[in-house]
């Protein structure tokens, strides 16, 4: 891309965070969830995301036709390119939906929950619990879904979003994103992990939800755990683990689909003890079912590189 249209390509990136994606929210809810897809779409063709726009190329885009072939080997390139371009729908939507929780329109939203009786296994369980998703379909959303249990629910995220070389207009989205989760909560707060674990073992101490995302690549010094996980052993992100084991805590898993414009699916991997290993292997399982259903649904899936398949199992650290 020649130097005019890369700076042509992040006015116009600055000005879909800006103006367009809040602009959505305002709108009639049908109207907003279709300009909401046709958004995601033209990101799917082009390439564009806020990562790959703040680093200067189109990596997300690359990385991910890599991941899809990987899981499906035998895949058509017409198959991978399809998943390729639903990644890039499915992360528009958690952007659309987002804008729609800090327009405060949060209640406009419905849901339904599998198992129905998934929220009572949320409710007065005398410990804390650390439910972890995945970045499928609508985890964010579905958060919010998640505290309508009655219980104060807490998220874990990362100051990743705020690296300067982010757009400002993306970096005040992510900002009123997390601040205006909050009013959904039910007295639970948005705590970046970069301020240190300290406020995430208080909140499980006193027996609250947390909400972490479980398929992130293990970062510098830090914990690690090795799981069944999309076809192979893999070593991914551990810190939920250690959480849960040195706070006594339960895990448990979820994912939320879309099942129309408005209304969407909790579906739950029931809770366990953090000390029983059947624990993980059930949640990661499931995640592996839900993600290889819709493998263009799993917007993190340029991550996979990053988390190889690995001969042998090795313990925690």
């Amino acid at each position: 891309m020649k130097p005019y249209q890369w700076k042509a390509a992040r006015w116009l990136h600055h000005l879909d965070f800006a103006h367009a994606l809040p602009m959505m929210a305002r709108l009639p809810l049908g109207l907003g969830y279709t300009l909401a897809q046709w958004r995601g779409a033209l990101n799917g063709a082009t390439g564009r995301d806020w990562r790959s726009m703040a680093l200067g190329f189109r990596h997300i885009w690359k990385q991910s036709r890599t991941a899809y072939q990987e899981l499906a080997p035998e895949a058509s390139e017409k198959q991978l390119d399809h998943w390729r371009s639903q990644r890039f729908v499915s992360e528009a939507m958690d952007e659309f939906e987002a804008r729609l929780l800090a327009a405060g329109r949060g209640l406009e939203l419905t849901c339904e929950f599998d198992p129905p009786d998934a929220l009572d296994l949320c409710r007065n369980r005398g410990r804390g619990l650390i439910m972890l998703t995945a970045h499928f379909e609508s985890f964010f959303l579905g958060t919010s879904f998640l505290a309508r249990c009655g219980e104060s629910v807490n998220i874990m995220t990362s100051a990743v979003t705020q690296d300067p070389r982010v757009d400002k207009a993306v970096r005040e989205h992510f900002t009123a994103k997390y601040q205006d989760m909050e009013q959904y909560l039910n007295g639970g707060k948005v705590v970046e992990m970069e301020a240190g674990l300290r406020p995430f073992y208080d909140m499980l101490k006193r027996r609250e939800i947390l909400m972490m995302l479980g398929d992130a690549p293990v970062l510098p010094n830090g914990a690690s755990m090795t799981v069944r996980f999309l076809g192979g052993t893999r070593t991914i992100a551990g810190g939920c683990l250690r959480l849960a084991q040195r706070t006594d805590s339960d895990i448990g898993g979820f994912i939320c689909v879309p099942v129309r414009k408005g209304h969407y699916r909790m579906v739950f991997c029931p809770p366990g003890p953090a000390h029983d290993p059947r624990t993980i292997e059930r949640i990661y399982d499931f995640f592996t079912q839900q993600i290889m259903a819709n493998p263009g649904g799993w917007w993190a899936s340029d991550l996979l590189p990053a988390m190889p398949k690995i001969a042998e199992p090795r313990t925690e650290t």
